[in-house]
């Protein structure tokens, strides 16, 4: 206690302590902002944006809160491996289907207008949906017209653009829950 009228007495161990407590703050603070950040990149993945990307940078947290780089060379990587993995399942399943340059042309800019489409009427499952339908109706018109197939080939080529196109955001989904978990086991228990 302090009496009245006098000034209280600041000893250097209480200015150590209230230190170390907004040290701890600070590194809290950053923790949970840099947590947020990186589910805030997460779920911009269904909308076709690189939010793993994003998380990769939002990653250059560790080891600025005292965790390592390799952890951000991790990151970086995942999301390297989700772009390859969405690519190859999307132009690879379509390839299977017998797509030729038109399908695969169709369904890359039918995905786009697809996603933008569908999604302003059925957010966020819209862009994924319209990502899928909008890569079918690409690769099953182009190779129709322009490919020279009939409905039925034309429609083999569109299944598979849409499957293709599936199989890729769901892996690219996953990998981001991936890289996300691992961003938050970096920052809260690794250091």
């Amino acid at each position: 206690l302090v009496a009245v009228g006098t000034t209280p007495k600041v000893t250097l161990t209480s200015g150590i302590r209230l230190r170390n407590h907004l040290d701890q703050l600070i590194t809290i603070l950053s923790q949970a902002g840099i947590s947020l950040a990186g589910l805030a990149c997460l779920a911009l993945v269904p909308f076709g944006l690189p939010g793993l990307w994003l998380l990769a940078l939002v990653g250059l947290g560790i080891p600025w809160l005292g965790g390592a780089w390799g952890d951000v060379w991790i990151l970086a990587g995942a999301a390297l491996l989700a772009e390859l993995l969405e690519l190859v399942s999307s132009v690879g399943i379509a390839k299977r289907t017998g797509a030729g340059r038109q399908g695969m042309w169709g369904a890359f800019w039918g995905g786009m207008v697809g996603a933008i489409v569908l999604t302003p009427i059925f957010p966020p499952l819209g862009t994924l949906l319209g990502a899928g339908v909008g890569s079918f109706a690409g690769a099953f018109l182009l190779e129709n017209i322009f490919g020279g197939r009939d409905r039925a080939g034309s429609l083999r080529v569109g299944k598979g653009a849409f499957l293709g196109t599936m199989l890729g955001r769901i892996l690219k989904l996953w990998i981001g829950v991936f890289q996300l978990v691992w961003l938050w086991w970096s920052i809260w228990f690794l250091h």
